[in-house]
């Protein structure tokens, strides 16, 4: 059996030199196969490579197109609307009486327009959140749709900004408001006009401009201090040492006496010399513009009337002079204190009988002031005088 085996297991010499060959070519063939297949494999790796961009960009394409498709719907829609209202604008004139029952409506329609807004903030609200979900999970998409939002927002925006246009075709044009309006609606000053035993004898309307004005205090102080200096009358003088009479001779002679030297006893260091920086006659009178005058006139009048402290009489009916009369109508007025009458000089009766009254200045319309208007603590015009006094002040 042992023989057997060994004469199974030896191989001839022969066989072996066939086997050989094979073998190197079965290792040869494995070694060739991945070098043949490496070019194929890399070309079409190069292949998907430049297939690959052409892929997304067809895709981003397509997705940009749906994306358009509604804001392209949009802008045709303003567009249609655009064209419809430029047909509708002369219907829309002739129609006005339309036009107003419409505008009614849309005031109606308003609080519900109301009621409807917080709805559209949650939806904006909604639609601002999912932005930043969608940019993070699809950023070329979003690339692609920016333009197709925002052509949509600007067609919003174009039909808001026609909305106006639109309400002010269909309202009437306000008309401008003209001076006369102006004085209508403001409130008129009305005084009533006494008779001299203190009965209502009519109503007189104060021109606004003179009496309604607000009062400039600082031009009142300067025109009244204009007109206390032009009173002073600035007749103060002093003399001078070379006014002075005397001291013509040298009092003493100039060296040897040991005192300062001198050349008359009429110097200012000696009793009896002349006065040093002295007064002397001047006007202290100084310029005041006309249109300032003018306004502190209206001022104090205004003041005066706001204070009701006003009064106005028809006339003075005196026969002759008489005092006891002017007191009596005082106080029919229950006026105390200073009082400034402004008269006309029709009735010199009238100036004669009031002045000898204590705290009583009658004066013409024509020499009326600021001072005398308001240096009292009631004013009282004649209708004449107040008449006038308006005329001047306008």
């Amino acid at each position: 059996m042992a023989t057997k085996a060994k004469a199974d297991t030896a191989v001839n010499p022969t066989e072996e030199k066939d086997v050989k060959p094979a073998a190197e070519k079965a290792v040869k063939a494995k070694a060739e196969k991945p070098a043949k297949e490496a070019p194929a494999k890399a070309k079409a790796e190069k292949v998907e490579k430049v297939e690959k961009p052409a892929k997304a960009t067809k895709a981003a394409a397509e997705k940009a197109e749906k994306a358009e498709k509604p804001a392209k719907e949009k802008i045709a829609k303003v567009a249609v609307k655009a064209e419809a209202e430029v047909a509708e604008k002369p219907a829309a004139k002739k129609a006005a009486p339309k036009a107003k029952a419409e505008a009614a409506e849309k005031t109606e329609d308003k609080p519900a327009a109301k009621k409807a807004a917080p709805k559209a903030k949650a939806e904006v609200a909604e639609t601002v959140e999912e932005k930043p979900k969608k940019a993070a999970a699809k950023p070329k998409a979003e690339t692609a749709e920016k333009p197709a939002a925002k052509a949509a927002e600007k067609a919003e925006k174009a039909e808001k900004a026609e909305k106006p246009a639109k309400e002010a075709t269909e309202k009437p044009a306000a008309k401008p408001a003209t001076k006369a309006d102006a004085k209508a609606k403001a409130p008129t000053l009305k005084l009533t006009i006494t008779d001299m035993q203190g009965e209502k004898a009519g109503t007189h309307t104060l021109d606004e401009a003179v009496f309604g004005i607000a009062p400039n205090i600082h031009v009142m102080h300067e025109v009244c201090r204009a007109q206390m200096a032009a009173r002073r009358a600035g007749t103060h003088d002093t003399k001078t040492r070379g006014e002075v009479a005397g001291g013509g001779k040298k009092p003493f002679r100039q060296k040897g006496t040991g005192r300062a030297r001198q050349g008359t006893i009429r110097a200012p260091q000696y009793k009896g010399g002349g006065v040093v920086f002295g007064p002397h006659p001047r006007s202290y009178a100084f310029k005041v513009n006309g249109k300032e005058v003018k306004l502190a006139m209206r001022s104090a009048l205004s003041a005066k009337q706001a204070e009701g402290v006003l009064h106005v009489v028809k006339d003075f009916a005196f026969e002759k002079p008489s005092t006891k009369e002017a007191i009596k109508f005082l106080e029919t007025l229950e006026i105390t204190g200073r009082v400034t009458i402004v008269m006309t000089d029709v009735d010199p009766n009238a100036f004669l009988s009031f002045r000898n009254i204590p705290r009583v200045r009658a004066i013409d319309v024509c020499d009326a002031n600021t001072y005398d208007f308001i240096d009292n603590k009631a004013l009282v015009f004649t209708k004449t005088a107040l008449e006038r006094i308006e005329e001047v002040l306008q």
